[in-house]
């Protein structure tokens, strides 16, 4: 039996030494013979570009890069790999190359950073000269990208700016997540718990409204306690936390008065919460093109690409309408040619497809074993000297040329 990609690591040096990392790409089965080669090469390579203590400075810190890139061991996770480091190489005589690297070595930065990375090859991929964090002589601002047509040398800059979850969704999240992890602990910390045919309390825990700060670890030991005391007292127990939550709990014994109540809140769930209002997301977009057109140079064209992966907009929103409130809001700038939204998730092999609309696109292709999808919306009301070859080369690092429009 072969040894499995996580079996070398043994103590947590293991876990941050860059000779474990490259003794794995031979442990990792689906590799062909050439991507364990292209590995090799590009952690040798990373290793350089990042320093011989990056990997330990990524792991104490969280930088993403480690867990995405390197503690992931599955073959989708290191043809990424492979990718990055590829990317990298192509860009180090870029202008402006270490400062991307510096992003790429900070926390905080590093998506960020990886997003400009991937956006940047999309356009080197069909031509473009590119340099990063280049700074417009004529306004002093300093967009993510300048692209510079070899043909013609006519110059476009690019924006990229991550589309993130709304406050109102992560306080949602939080309060639902630690009500539901402090409802299922209490529960196996109850008397005889673990005992396999013994009956357990049963409560239900209905989230009407998202806790602040300050209520959130009250409401989470009261929740607690009231699961301990049904548990030790044998009684049905009901519970109102302000105007944000209800709870009933049954004892082992008799489940029927909190199966009761739930059933007449069509509860089907330990804990529930009502669903998030979803409506806001494209509004979130439409915003974000609004804030980053600053930093385009007015005299100038310009493009902003917005991953979304933190966001659910892909999710809940009918690409038509994503295509048609973008391409509205876009016509009030006129030095802006295009938008681009990107989203990938992890669902399994598709068919690349394309959808026109116009102008605009809807393409979804593979990366690895990724998903990607992307919203290409033009701008029909742009207004500044671009040369057709220019604007082609732009639409054909996005939209594959052999889809007639």
């Amino acid at each position: 039996m072969n040894l499995h990609p996580q079996a070398i690591f043994q103590t947590r040096e293991d876990y941050v030494s860059w000779d474990k990392y490259d003794q794995q790409n031979e442990l990792i089965e689906e590799l062909t013979d050439s991507e364990r080669e292209r590995a090799k090469i590009g952690m040798r390579y990373l290793r350089v570009l990042l320093g011989e203590d990056f990997l330990r400075r990524a792991a104490e810190r969280g930088n993403p890069i480690f867990a995405w890139f390197f503690r992931d061991s599955a073959p989708h996770a290191r043809r990424s790999l492979i990718r990055l480091s590829e990317e990298l190489m192509s860009f180090e005589n870029a202008q402006g190359f270490k400062g991307l690297v510096a992003r790429l070595k900070d926390r905080e930065r590093a998506p960020e950073a990886l997003t400009v990375l991937g956006a940047a090859s999309s356009f080197y991929q069909v031509g473009f000269i590119v340099s990063f964090d280049p700074e417009a002589t004529s306004t002093r601002k300093v967009p993510d990208l300048l692209l510079v047509d070899p043909d013609n040398h006519q110059e476009t800059y690019v924006e990229v700016s991550r589309l993130r979850s709304g406050g109102q969704r992560e306080v949602n999240r939080r309060t639902y997540d630690a009500i539901w992890f402090a409802v299922h602990d209490a529960i196996w910390q109850c008397p005889g718990a673990f005992e396999i045919n013994a009956p357990k309390v049963r409560p239900y825990v209905q989230i009407l409204k998202p806790l602040s700060e300050n209520d959130l670890p009250d409401a989470v030991n009261a929740i607690r306690t009231r699961i301990f005391d049904s548990a030790k007292t044998g009684e049905y127990l009901e519970f109102k936390f302000k105007d944000s939550i209800e709870m009933v709990v049954s004892p082992p014994s008799d489940h029927s008065k909190a199966i009761a109540w739930a059933a007449g809140r069509q509860m089907r769930d330990f804990v529930e919460a009502p669903p998030i209002n979803l409506e806001r997301e494209l509004k979130k977009a439409i915003d974000k093109i609004h804030d980053e057109i600053c930093q385009i140079p007015p005299d100038k064209p310009g493009i902003i690409a917005i991953p979304t992966n933190e966001n659910l907009l892909f999710l809940f929103f009918h690409p038509r309408r994503i295509i048609l409130e973008i391409a509205e809001e876009v016509r009030r700038y006129p030095n802006l040619l295009c938008v681009l939204l990107f989203h990938g998730v992890m669902e399994g092999y598709q068919e690349s497809t394309v959808a026109t609309l116009g102008e605009h696109a809807f393409v979804t292709t593979m990366s690895d074993l990724s998903t990607e999808r992307t919203a290409f919306v033009m701008n029909d009301s742009f207004d500044l000297p671009l040369s057709r070859n220019t604007i082609e080369r732009v639409r054909s690092a996005f939209v594959p040329e052999s889809v007639a429009r």
